[in-house]
């Protein structure tokens, strides 16, 4: 179970803290790739969606929950069934997290609130997923609360949303595309995002080649362990 401060989070124990601002560099250095696309317009968000919940067949049982990788890489979130926009022009982030029943509590403990996942993940603004697509067709990079901006009708700018599909060369797997209710009224890129994003994930920051190195060294304790455990 992940422990949470303000700065990251990390897996209890002598487990190495993982910084926040991996994930936000990761952002912004999406965002320097995507600006100097030639075609693309003043007015573009990404948008990725994370891993699903799901269930064991037709029980209640949920499986231990991986995160979709590419929305890991930009957010950082662990949690499921959440989406994320990134401002392109101004690297603004927004996550949408469900909205929970009551009855989560009874089962999962308390269920946080909006602001507890923007300070969590270093978000500049979280929302329900029910929202998504009227916080989308108002989106003002300076700010999202902007009243006034969000009651004048600017249908005809709405902005053009880059989606992740892309094939996996390795299992043969298309990447999951974002969707929402609504995401029809938008125009909707699914060529940009893959190839650049699949880039920048290639060249790793300082702060994930210190993530990298950790994983080595722990693989590398483990295997020496079993090596010298070992019997016939």
């Amino acid at each position: 179970m992940a422990t949470f401060s303000q700065s990251g989070f990390w897996r209890g124990g002598n487990t190495l803290k993982v910084s926040m601002e991996l994930f936000s560099k990761n952002r912004q250095r999406l965002c320097e790739s995507l600006s100097s696309h030639p075609t693309l317009p003043s007015r573009a968000l990404i948008i990725l969606q994370g891993g699903m919940a799901e269930t064991r067949n037709c029980t209640d049982h949920e499986p231990i929950f991986r995160q979709e990788s590419f929305f890991h890489w930009c957010f950082g979130v662990i949690e499921p069934d959440f989406l994320g926009a990134i401002d392109v022009a101004t690297g603004k982030s927004i996550l949408f997290i469900p909205r929970l029943p009551e009855s989560y509590v009874s089962w999962m403990g308390r269920i946080k609130e909006p602001n507890e996942f923007k300070t969590i993940y270093d978000v500049d603004f979280v929302y329900y997923t029910d929202e998504i697509e009227n916080v989308l067709s108002h989106f003002q990079p300076t700010s999202v609360n902007d009243q006034q901006a969000q009651s004048k009708s600017i249908t005809h700018q709405l902005p053009l949303l880059l989606v992740l599909h892309g094939l996996n060369t390795d299992s043969g797997n298309h990447c999951k595309q974002a969707h929402f209710n609504g995401i029809e009224k938008f125009h909707v890129d699914t060529t940009t995002l893959h190839p650049v994003i699949s880039e920048c994930r290639v060249i790793k920051t300082d702060l994930e080649l210190e993530v990298l190195a950790y994983t080595n060294k722990i693989s590398s304790e483990a295997h020496k362990f079993v090596m010298l455990h070992i019997k016939p």
